[in-house]
């Protein structure tokens, strides 16, 4: 067999992998869903039987947008596609409201079966609200100049849509949206209960609280429905892996399982990648166990394939001229707490140093290294706690990761120069 090729009974298994393990994409199938099925019935049936608009907010990573994709697909009749619109940076929420109202009118002639170029027909069924220009024999609807024109336009098509109650449709990455933006939000989701609309909105974004993402809109609350995400537990972590294996026909030690789990430290994007990067590695060496050789290479493989934004920010922060700065950083990385005081992490790296034979300075220029950690120039990957009751106001003795998966990250990478970090005792 050359370099280049693979037998069919390879080839297969791969494909198979690549139905249980996404690191780089959502969930969209219960029966790849793992750690969430009281959630997902939660809202299967929130969606199903009432009016509230589910609000789905938690940490970065915690697979928010894969249990919305999932429950999505499940509620929406399966002869057409829930609806998926991303926020961004420089998206406005009347653009994300016009993605929608495009996206359903694509639907209504879907289910239809119009001719898009066929302009009276268009004019026939749509009302007056919707209004639609033609873009390479497309139709296409015109910006939104308001919020009230959206709202009508949105109210319109919820009217014409066929079974519009078995339609989902999602609005993810809230956490994007500046002030203005969540006002308009905020006057959607009112009109959406006061109107009765039929369509079943869902809202996803990372927060730990609704406030956070959608203001403090007095009477938007009771419209909502809140579910929020903790990361998952060591043993969800685990299944993951240990069903795609069995699905392949290959044994992962306990051991390995273990660890997976405390790197992934309950973010299920890291029982992906490694388990991807685990069972490829056994697949293509026509292997029934992963042993050390293939767990090394694996770990190494899931590193070069982790989120290219961690990476960056890790890389900025440790490409210096001594391990200090590194030091600093997976000695936070040890700790379960997502909170962790000065005075402990200077104590705690000292006994990892006293571990790993590293060479660490005085007290007052760690102290000085730590604080550059927060700097942009030094990736921003350690920034002092905010204050907890949601005030801005922050706490300067406490530190934690700017982005929580970074954990996870740096633990990977420790794992593959040989040194295991994370407690045990969260097993």
């Amino acid at each position: 067999m050359t370099p280049f090729s693979t037998s069919r009974e390879i080839e297969e298994k791969l494909d198979i992998l690549s139905q249980y393990l996404s690191p780089e994409r959502p969930i969209r199938s219960f029966e790849f869903l793992r750690g969430r099925g009281e959630e997902l019935e939660r809202l299967r049936q929130e969606l199903s039987f009432y009016k509230s608009i589910p609000f789905i907010f938690g940490n970065r990573g915690v697979g928010k947008t894969s249990l919305a994709r999932t429950v999505a697909q499940i509620v929406t009749k399966s002869d057409r596609e829930h609806v998926y619109e991303a926020c961004g940076p420089n998206i406005s929420m009347l653009s994300i409201f016009r993605d929608i109202a495009q996206d359903l009118v694509e639907l209504r002639f879907q289910l239809n079966g119009a001719s898009c170029q066929k302009k009276r027909e268009v004019e026939i069924s749509f009302r007056p609200s919707v209004k639609l220009e033609y873009v390479n024999d497309m139709p296409e609807v015109k910006k939104f100049r308001d919020i009230n024109e959206a709202v009508r336009a949105l109210r319109e098509l919820d009217r014409i849509i066929p079974d519009a109650n078995k339609t989902v449709v999602i609005i993810d990455e809230l956490e994007e949206v500046c002030d203005r933006d969540k006002q308009h939000l905020a006057y959607l989701v009112k009109q959406i209960g006061d109107q009765e609309f039929n369509l079943r909105f869902v809202l996803v974004g990372i927060a730990e609280n609704v406030h956070d993402l959608i203001g403090t809109h007095a009477s938007v609350p009771r419209y909502i429905h809140e579910v929020s995400l903790s990361p998952l537990i060591a043993q969800d972590l685990m299944d993951i892996v240990k069903d795609a294996a069995d699905a392949v026909d290959i044994h992962v030690p306990k051991d390995v399982l273990y660890r997976t789990a405390i790197i992934g430290n309950g973010y299920p994007h890291f029982a992906h990648l490694i388990g991807k990067s685990l069972l490829h590695e056994a697949v293509v060496h026509e292997a029934k166990d992963v042993n050390a050789k293939i767990y090394g290479r694996a770990i190494k493989r899931a590193v070069d394939g982790s989120i290219e934004a961690l990476s960056s920010s890790y890389n900025t922060a440790t490409q210096r001229k001594d391990d200090v700065y590194k030091y600093l950083i997976w000695t936070l990385a040890d700790s379960d707490v997502v909170d962790m005081r000065s005075d402990d992490m200077f104590e705690r790296c000292k006994q990892l140093a006293s571990m790993y034979d590293w060479e660490l300075p005085e007290d007052k220029v760690l102290s000085t290294r730590l604080q550059r950690l927060s700097h942009k120039d030094y990736g921003k990957i350690i920034i002092n706690t905010p204050k907890q009751g949601g005030s801005d106001a922050i706490r300067y003795r406490y530190k934690r990761f700017a982005n929580n998966l970074m954990r996870g990250h740096v633990r990977l990478i420790a794992e593959a120069e040989g040194v295991q970090l994370g407690e045990k005792i969260t097993l």
